[in-house]
């Protein structure tokens, strides 16, 4: 029987590994206009976004006018870059999308920046854990309001229509700004609205004696907080304090 004879093995082709060449000038000019127009992106949003955050100054409902301002900017961006010198001639697509994205954003973050403190304050005041305290000349209760549920916390604590009952009103009232003297009014607005005390730790006071109170009436108080902005808000609970005789 023949034997069958070996197929010849190719010899191995020798490969030599050839790095393309690396035009360094041509690397260098690309980066330093790719950060040239960056940099006149970003320096071009925040002018963009300071404005956009001095519109929104003068008032909330100018909001829409301000992000107006955002998009005009990216539409000018091509001939801003034309008067800075930035050459945009072998820019290709991504180039484009990735200076509107660094636009955008930076642009959205000053303007955001602009309408928070200490360059704006549009945030209004705020006013918790409000809690009734009833001195009845022997010991001192407590009556929390709960501002969750919008429900005073049940207890045993009763106030009684007559002079040996004081009833002192503290709440913890807070504000990202300057606060205005917080004021309270017992009973109604029609009333007229008091000062109230700073008592520390953000807690402020406004006491009474249970002999102005009417019990017909009970209960029920408004207290108005402003800040050095023009923010306010008006609390008052949902459900009056029973006054007993």
């Amino acid at each position: 029987m023949a034997k069958k004879r070996k197929k010849d093995k190719p010899e191995p082709e020798d490969y030599e590994f050839r790095p393309p060449d690396f035009d360094e000038k041509e690397f260098l000019k690309k980066e330093l206009r790719d950060t040239r127009s960056a940099l006149t992106t970003i320096i071009y949003a925040v002018g963009f976004g300071m404005i956009a955050g001095l519109i929104s100054m003068m008032g909330a409902n100018l909001a829409p006018v301000a992000f107006m301002v955002g998009i005009a900017g990216i539409v000018t961006l091509k001939y801003f870059y034309a008067i800075a010198k930035v050459d945009t001639s072998e820019f290709k697509k991504k180039n484009w999308v990735g200076n509107i994205g660094t636009y955008f954003f930076t642009f959205l973050a000053i303007w955001v920046l602009m309408l928070n403190m200490p360059f704006s304050d549009h945030a209004p005041p705020s006013v918790d854990n409000v809690i009734v305290w009833v001195d009845d000349g022997t010991n001192v209760y407590g009556k929390e309001y709960n501002s969750d549920t919008n429900q005073w916390v049940a207890n045993d604590t009763i106030i009684h229509a007559n002079s040996s009952y004081r009833i002192n009103i503290t709440a913890k009232i807070t504000d990202n700004g300057q606060l205005r003297t917080p004021e309270i009014a017992v009973g109604s607005v029609a009333s007229g609205y008091h000062a109230m005390t700073y008592d520390g730790n953000l807690t402020w006071e406004y006491s009474v004696t249970g002999d102005t109170l009417s019990a017909s009436d009970d209960l029920m108080f408004f207290i108005s907080v402003w800040d050095a902005a023009g923010n306010s808000v008006l609390f008052n609970p949902s459900s009056a304090l029973l006054v007993e005789p």
